[in-house]
């Protein structure tokens, strides 16, 4: 019954932080928003502890200021970096950079993901957007003038453009018949939140092991995030040790670089799965975030996939009330411009994979030689810290 129907020029179903800034995005370009999601409402709280980590590059920052919570969300236990030091434990590949040297004001920002959606919830709704936790949908309806999405407890959203932002493992991707490309790595990402003996000194740093990866983010209060990419046998292992005995396992895998590990957090995993959509749109229906694409946390690019994905949408989209969010044309000049580029991504991350996962002496002998170019050329380290940051800016190389 359309009487019934709550009409909206944009639900998006899925308030993490891809969700929730292209929500912040869309009602502040003048739309009437809803965000949608079956958790409760983000509420960050400083004396809680640490939990999920990300890091965001310059592009990503960027956007987070023109959607006016940035501030919100570096008060948030937010930490610049302004160091990244990437080695090789099987030969002498091994790559340093400086923000100074490059002429940046950080590589980098450690933030927690309910920093993030915390201070985009509120974003959403002091732009007027309306939001609805607690909540999930049961049917969709396909129109052609709208989408409606059916919600557990009986109302009805009519949607002009729907957003599905809703993970990795998309529901509303799988309603729309949207097919989707996996990769199994078949390795686990062990996080935790740890502290060591010498200061992590507001560098970034990361040692390849083979197959095993292992990240340290520095934090705010002298802390690191650790990010411990494993076969998933090994995982399950060290998932399974005492506190001690993984604090020792870490100090080890780590290569001592920070010294002993003096306290860690409970420990997760979480399975590892290259995915890429074949289609970012299908109608009224377009996909942002995870639930287009997740690539391997080795160069930790993917939320800031994500945010360029949100970037991408809100250009594409027209701005205005009346004006129609789903218009064809937009929407597919966002397929155009964000598919190809994370299908590089992927790519790269996996290309990279390989590369340093070879124990192979010929593979490690090369590696070791191409890094070692690479540290010692200040044109191509520029280049390299530039993309990764989100900037093509090549100025002062």
């Amino acid at each position: 019954m359309s009487g019934s129907v709550e009409h909206f020029d944009a639900v998006v179903v899925g308030g993490g932080a891809a969700g929730a800034a292209v929500a912040l995005g869309l009602a502040r370009a003048g739309h009437r928003v809803l965000l949608l999601d079956r958790r409760p409402r983000p509420a960050f709280n400083d004396e809680a502890p640490v939990t999920r980590v990300a890091t965001l590059n310059a592009a990503s920052m960027e956007l987070l200021g023109e959607l006016g919570v940035r501030d919100s969300v570096l008060a948030r236990r937010g930490h610049a970096f302004h160091g990244m030091e990437v080695w090789d434990a099987h030969s002498s590949a091994a790559l340093g950079f400086d923000a100074d040297d490059l002429g940046l004001p950080a590589l980098g920002w450690t933030v927690e993901h309910l920093a993030l959606e915390s201070s985009l919830w509120e974003g959403v709704e002091a732009a007027g957007g309306v939001l609805l936790p607690d909540m999930g949908w049961r049917a969709i309806d396909w129109r052609t003038d709208r989408i409606d999405l059916h919600l557990d407890g009986g109302r009805v959203l009519g949607a002009r453009l729907l957003v599905a932002a809703d993970g990795a493992e998309s529901a509303l991707r799988a309603r729309a018949g949207i097919a989707v490309r996996r990769n199994p790595y078949r390795m686990t990402g062990v996080v935790a939140t740890v502290a060591t003996r010498f200061p992590h000194q507001d560098t970034a740093w990361q040692r390849f092991n083979g197959e095993e990866i292992l990240a340290f983010l520095p934090l705010a209060d002298g802390r690191c995030s650790i990010v411990w990419s494993l076969p998933d046998f090994e995982a399950e292992r060290i998932l399974s040790l005492d506190d001690a005995a993984f604090s020792e396992a870490l100090r080890d895998a780590f290569g001592g670089r920070l010294g002993d590990i003096l306290s860690t957090s409970p420990r997760v995993g979480w399975p590892l799965v290259g995915r890429q959509a074949h289609d970012y749109v299908s109608g009224r229906l377009v996909l942002v975030g995870d639930a287009a694409h997740t690539i391997h946390p080795l160069a930790g690019q993917g939320l800031n996939l994500g945010f360029s994905d949100v970037r991408a949408l809100l250009d594409a989209v027209p701005a205005g009330a009346g004006a129609d969010p789903a218009d064809p044309r937009a929407l597919r000049a966002y397929t155009r411009s964000r598919r190809l580029d994370n299908e590089l991504m992927l790519r790269s991350m996996e290309g990279l994979r390989w590369l340093f996962g070879s124990s192979l002496p010929p593979v490690a002998w090369a590696r070791g030689l191409g890094v070692g170019q690479v540290d010692r050329h200040r044109v191509l380290k520029r280049f390299f810290a530039l993309r990764a940051l989100g900037q093509d800016d090549t100025r002062g190389v």
